[in-house]
């Protein structure tokens, strides 16, 4: 179980390998670096995403870390019930950071990362799949966005991972003739979907 977050916040399953960390930590480092992104977050964003690499990328911080989130389940004589609200209390704790401001004119970047603390499903849209059909959308209005007059791909976005059941946002990505949407679990990296 990733207990602070790291792998969330580079958007990385627990299982993932040195180079898909690294890869994912460019991506991100690219796009929240202060000097490229003028938001009031982007400072405290990129500590976040640094003091992420920096644990996940080195084996043995990353061995201490994956060992302190496992004993979140080690509770002496604890039920599967009591280990999930055991989890369930130090994941809002520590989604805490997360919180979305109160400024609405934050250039968009209140979407970093703020439902994947609560969503056990990392929803994904393959650009160069996604033709704007918008069934997606259709079925599950709350999950997908399709802007239609938007000129590059993918014209469809992620709204929100948490704001419709996985059996609807599943039912939702098999309306996609392209397959564009994948969904993987964050706990386990296996792939949902498709």
């Amino acid at each position: 179980m990733d207990s602070r977050g790291y792998y969330a916040i580079l958007g990385v399953s627990q299982s993932a390998n040195f180079q898909e960390i690294k890869k994912s930590y460019r991506k991100l480092a690219k796009k929240y670096h202060p000097d490229k992104n003028k938001s009031p977050l982007a400072e405290e964003t990129i500590k976040k995403i640094n003091q992420a690499f920096e644990i996940l990328s080195d084996r043995r911080k990353r061995k201490q870390y994956d060992l302190e989130a496992s004993n979140i389940y080690d509770a002496n004589d604890s039920t599967y019930e009591e280990k999930e609200e055991n989890l369930s209390d130090q994941m809002q704790r520590n989604s805490y950071n997360f919180a979305k401001p109160e400024s609405t004119s934050n250039l968009g970047f209140d979407n970093l990362l703020l439902d994947t603390i609560k969503s056990r499903f990392h929803i994904l849209i393959e650009p160069s799949l996604c033709l704007a059909f918008g069934g997606c959308e259709t079925i599950a209005p709350k999950v997908f966005v399709v802007d239609k007059s938007k000129h590059i791909n993918p014209k469809a976005r992620v709204q929100s991972e948490t704001a419709d059941t996985l059996d609807r946002i599943v039912l939702a990505a098999q309306a996609c003739p392209t397959k564009a949407i994948k969904i993987i679990d964050r706990y386990t990296g296996n792939q949902i979907y498709p």
